[in-house]
């Protein structure tokens, strides 16, 4: 028989015995055969498929490919349907060697004749298999069979394809699989298996060595094996492929396979969806300004470099199979020492690679904010996305206004209680010098020395000034003013408050008209003397408060924070579903001291109809250890280049997997870098940061 006949009857054999067929010889020399025409008739129809027994046909459906969990294979069944699995795989890659040797009949005869050696220990991994699952009361075909493999593999156009597909990635992947599972079996004292998953391992071993000879004979010479490998895959094949399940990894196999330490490494961090279609994320450290003007080229660069700095604080917000787009990838060991704190890296994409995207299924997209800069990044992707965002509509902008929130809480103080600010601490809008100067010495008749002047969409404290309400402005205050209004028209100023803590409810939207935010949390942010937010407090985050300020939030039950949070719900969210809003969003707040000695909360200091920061931290600590205190916290450059040359920022996790100590940082340093954001976990990393709030608890 020679190899053309062989391998026809393996993809067309419609039994077992056909597709395990082991004749005693084989020859290369071409015999009679009109397969070429078959298969170019098949192709023709979108119908070619390999013969298979009944009852063992391909289905499609990625939850076919699912294998039972670790801890279900002490029982037999289970055990069984793992086997099933990977026999399947076994299979699948047998039909597709055979493939190869059709469809390629010219190619080297040394690669032909490598792939007949691959196929023919890809027929004895499927005996081997078969005869595990038969001791374990399992037939082949009990369960769905997927054609995944075939699926991705078969359009291949050149045998430079087929080792891209198979051998360096599903057969890599095996490298994880076989040595895994060998350890589970032995573990579980099903010696038998562990040493036909040892086999198939070593032999995989081979596999991937083949491939990968070949595809560096064939690649771009210009082009390294890793910037080769990736150019040849298209969606749905991506390196993702080539892994394994999570914490299965073996470099040591690849190593042994002939894989660069780099190809490794790069394989190792590599993120896509493989399967689930993703939620698509961005940060934009812009939202709020590009809502006034456009942004000239300096605050363009710094906005830029702001989201450089901070746009991987999103991957805390995703889940593996999705997507965060970034201004510049972070480098392979800084991707590394993400996933080595136990977080999901999801896949990482860079702006500019946005129309690619629009190929893809995309569940979702999830902008920091919605604003008309990110409908318009957004657009390409709308076709491929299921869910669709909201229209914009301009009077959404009046969210993001600080006079919005100013005008919003003096309207709604009605029948408050007496803990609650009064009207005469609401901010007002001015817009000339003229109000300015009136507004001053309104404050100053109602006894408050100073007042805060602030930019309307200005975030994070830029944008602010302080006042004394008593003594005329000066001529550097009059140029700044005029400087603040000719850039925004809009302004607010407000009394400046004995403030004693700050605080931040969070809400996500679901813009639904008959249904109330789901509400997720209260935080306690962290601010800088420049009123600048510089964290937010996790644990107990009140344990350093006077006993005063603690009665006051935390009395029956937390009773104020409850009404507060009820309150502001009747209050801000008819707003937001008015105006189309769907998504997180948050509202500052802060306790205070009035003149008279009095605890008062003034419950809206802003509205962010966004992701804010208060998010961010909250998914920080869902992976802290219990009783752990612990801050989220964005460091200055200086501070951060200080933290250094004092602190070891070693992380420390409990078996569990959660922080338990250390610092664990969201941002790659660099020379550009000018924030850092970080999780600092445990009492003894809290003393090495500097405490930055402008006032003392």
């Amino acid at each position: 028989m020679n190899v053309l006949q062989f391998a026809e009857q393996v993809i067309f054999g419609d039994t077992l015995e056909d597709k395990l067929i082991h004749p005693p010889k084989l020859t290369f020399q071409e015999g009679t055969s009109d397969t070429a025409n078959r298969l170019r008739s098949l192709v023709s129809q979108n119908a070619f498929t390999p013969g298979r027994p009944v009852g063992m046909e391909m289905y499609d459906g990625s939850s076919l490919s699912t294998p039972p969990r670790d801890s279900e294979l002490g029982n037999e069944r289970e055990r069984g349907r793992l086997l099933h699995f990977l026999a399947n795989h076994e299979l699948l890659a047998t039909e597709l060697m055979a493939l190869v040797l059709l469809k390629f009949p010219d190619a080297p005869e040394a690669f032909r004749r490598g792939v007949l050696a691959t196929l023919q220990e890809e027929q004895s991994h499927t005996r081997m298999y078969l005869k595990r699952m038969k001791d374990c009361g399992v037939e082949f075909g009990s369960f769905p069979l997927s054609g995944h493999f075939w699926r991705v593999v078969e359009p291949m156009d050149c045998p430079m394809d087929f080792v891209s597909r198979l051998s360096l990635t599903f057969e890599q992947a095996n490298l994880d699989y076989s040595l895994h599972y060998a350890k589970i079996f032995r573990s579980l004292g099903d010696e038998s298996t562990a040493k036909v998953l040892e086999k198939i391992y070593q032999d995989e071993i081979g596999h991937v060595q083949h491939g990968l000879e070949w595809f560096r004979q064939w690649k771009n010479p210009e082009r390294s094996d890793w910037e080769a490998y990736q150019d040849r895959l298209t969606f749905p094949m991506s390196p993702q492929r080539a892994r394994g399940p999570k914490c299965t990894f073996n470099r040591e196999g690849r190593r042994k396979a002939g894989l660069t330490d780099d190809f490794i490494d790069a394989v190792e961090v590599y993120r896509q969806s493989r399967g689930r279609p993703p939620t698509v994320r961005w940060f934009d450290s812009a939202a709020e300004a590009a809502l006034t003007t456009q942004l000239d080229t300096k605050q363009q660069s710094l906005m830029h470099q702001l989201d450089a700095d901070l746009g991987c604080l999103m991957v805390l917000l995703s889940k593996q199979d999705d997507i965060v787009l970034v201004r510049r990838a972070p480098s392979l060991e800084f991707r590394r020492e993400l996933l080595n704190t136990g977080l999901e890296l999801p896949e990482l994409v860079d702006f500019d690679s946005v129309p690619e995207l629009a190929v893809r299924k995309l569940n979702d997209l999830q902008p920091w904010a919605w604003t008309p800069k990110n409908y318009e990044l957004a657009q390409p992707l709308l076709p491929a996305t299921k869910k669709h965002p909201k229209p914009w509509r301009n009077e959404r902008a009046d969210l993001f206004r600080k006079s919005w929130s100013a005008d919003h809480l003096r309207e709604s103080l009605e029948d408050v209680p007496d803990w609650f600010c009064s009207k005469h601490t609401t901010g007002e809008l001015v817009c000339d010098q003229d109000a300015i100067v009136s507004v001053l010495k309104k404050f100053a008749s109602l006894g408050y020395e100073h007042a805060l002047f602030k930019q309307d969409l200005a975030t994070s404290g830029r944008g602010q000034r302080r006042f004394r309400c008593t003594s005329e402005l000066s001529s550097e205050d009059t140029a700044w003013t005029t400087a603040a209004l000719r850039h925004e028209s809009r302004c607010v100023i407000e009394p400046e408050l004995d403030r004693l803590v700050d605080l931040s409810f969070l809400w996500k939207s679901p813009g639904d008209e008959d249904s109330p935010p789901d509400f997720l949390a209260w935080s306690r942010p962290l601010v800088t003397a420049g009123r600048r937010y510089a964290g937010t407090r996790l644990h107990r985050p009140f344990d350093d408060c006077i006993s005063e300020l603690k009665r006051f939030l935390l009395v029956d039950d937390c009773a104020r924070l409850h009404y507060a949070r009820e309150w502001l719900e009747k209050t801000a969210a008819p707003e937001l579903r008015q105006r189309g809003f769907e998504g997180p969003f948050g509202v500052d707040a802060f306790v205070y001291r009035d003149f008279s000695g009095q605890l008062k909360l003034k419950p809206i200091v802003e509205l962010n109809p966004r992701t804010t920061m208060g998010h961010i931290a909250m998914s920080v600590r869902k992976h802290l250890a219990s009783v752990v205190p612990a801050e989220f916290r964005i460091f200055s450059r200086g501070e951060w280049n200080q933290l250094l040359s004092t602190t070891e920022p070693r992380l420390e996790m409990n078996p569990d997997g959660r922080w338990s100590a250390g610092i664990i940082p969201f941002t790659e340093w660099n020379a550009k870098t000018k924030l850092v954001a970080a999780a600092v976990v445990g009492e003894d990393a809290l003393r090495t940061v500097p405490r930055l709030c402008d006032y003392q608890p």
